[in-house]
């Protein structure tokens, strides 16, 4: 059963949390960029409110970020000294940083607790094991859609990375291409690629590559306005022409929502304001007025969160079209299921396989391919 396939155990980084909420000392975290939104949102949903940031970037400190004030690390040291000089730090960026921090924390003699925390969801929340069972019907129907045998084991290793942190889960099923899995996908020589969430452009550079540039259209959507910019700048470099840019978000309505910009690839579309990240009012628009009825035969959808809707406002082109698909599944704990379900529910003809490229919890995408 595929229940037994799944791990009931808790996550590596509670004994963590264990350790910080058995200690009266504050939590600070130590990065006030992308990355410390995740780190607080996990915090917090495990009981346990961080005080303050701490940065080496001078034009941060004395700023406040996601509620709470910004210092340098000599303000931090000189703040805490009333209070018995007693904090936790939790260390809040990317991998790439983690190593100079720690060196400059013991080359600083630091004597408080230092963690650093991976098992924070993308934009969602944790999937729990009574999560899963709650959800039961759901994961096992979009498990059993699955059309091949790695795709169940991805499902099965994804799931349970996210349940139990054991990172090593990600190594056993990563594969090779995003979006381009030759095992999937096949190119013809008259595709018409929409690329939903086209960031810097990179996946538009790709395909133009893959179809040696026999192709009858590419149309880009990418709501952040600087990300544009740079998008047009690769299209350029590349030489890729006649590509349509749109400067919006794919939603299940025309509407003007708010998009938490300035982010990198994880900027998104929210339907509230959130005081404490800045936003920006954006147009969003259905996949099918994009389109005005043209064809389309590929879709490769990574909106931070936005896929469900975006899908919904896609309905009537994949029912028409039949476009190959390839969706992010990583961002909500429900989209593991949901968004597979979804696209079954316009066609369920299509054939569902899912793969993993990274070696953590980002990057799990799902592919639908018409029969």
């Amino acid at each position: 059963m595929f229940i037994d396939r799944i791990k009931d155990v808790r996550h590596v980084e509670g004994k963590i949390f264990d350790a910080i909420k058995a200690s009266p000392a504050a939590v600070v975290l130590w990065g006030a960029g992308d990355l410390a939104w995740y780190i607080t949102s996990y915090l917090r949903s495990n009981g346990i409110e961080p005080a303050c940031l701490c940065d080496n970037n001078a034009s941060k400190q004395g700023t406040v970020y996601l509620g709470l004030p910004v210092f340098s690390y000599e303000t931090l040291k000189a703040k805490f000294s009333t209070q018995g000089g007693k904090y936790h730090i939790v260390v809040s960026t990317g991998p790439q940083y983690k190593d100079a921090i720690f060196s400059q924390l013991i080359a600083a003699h630091e004597k408080n607790p230092i963690w650093y925390l991976r098992g924070y969801e993308v934009c969602g929340e944790k999937i729990t094991y009574q999560y899963v069972c709650k959800h039961l019907r759901e994961f096992e129907e979009a498990y059993s859609s699955l059309n091949d045998d790695f795709s169940k084991k991805v499902f099965v290793n994804v799931l349970n990375a996210k349940l139990s942190g054991d990172f090593s889960l990600y190594n056993e099923v990563m594969s090779g291409t995003e979006y381009f899995d030759d095992s999937i996908v096949e190119m013809g020589d008259h595709e018409v690629f929409l690329d939903v969430g086209a960031y810097k452009g990179k996946d538009i550079v790709e395909f133009a590559r893959r179809t040696d540039g026999k192709y009858d259209g590419i149309i880009a959507l990418e709501p952040d306005r600087g990300t544009v910019t740079v998008l047009r700048e690769t299209l350029s470099r590349h030489g890729i022409q006649d590509v349509e840019v749109y400067i919006k978000g794919a939603w299940h309505e025309h509407a003007f929502l708010h998009f938490q910009d300035g982010r990198e690839g994880s900027s998104r579309v929210s339907e509230s304001n959130d005081n404490a990240l800045p936003s920006t009012p954006i147009e969003v628009d259905t996949i099918e007025n994009i389109l005005g009825g043209r064809r389309v035969t590929y879709i490769s959808m990574d909106v931070e969160g936005a896929e469900h809707n975006a899908i919904l406002g896609a309905e009537q082109a994949i029912k028409k079209w039949k476009p190959k698909l390839a969706v992010c599944v990583y961002h909500k704990r429900e989209d593991l299921f949901d968004l597979l379900l979804l696209i079954k529910s316009f066609d369920p003809q299509f054939k569902f396989f899912m793969r993993h490229y990274t070696q953590n919890q980002t990057e799990t995408v799902l592919y639908a391919v018409p029969a």
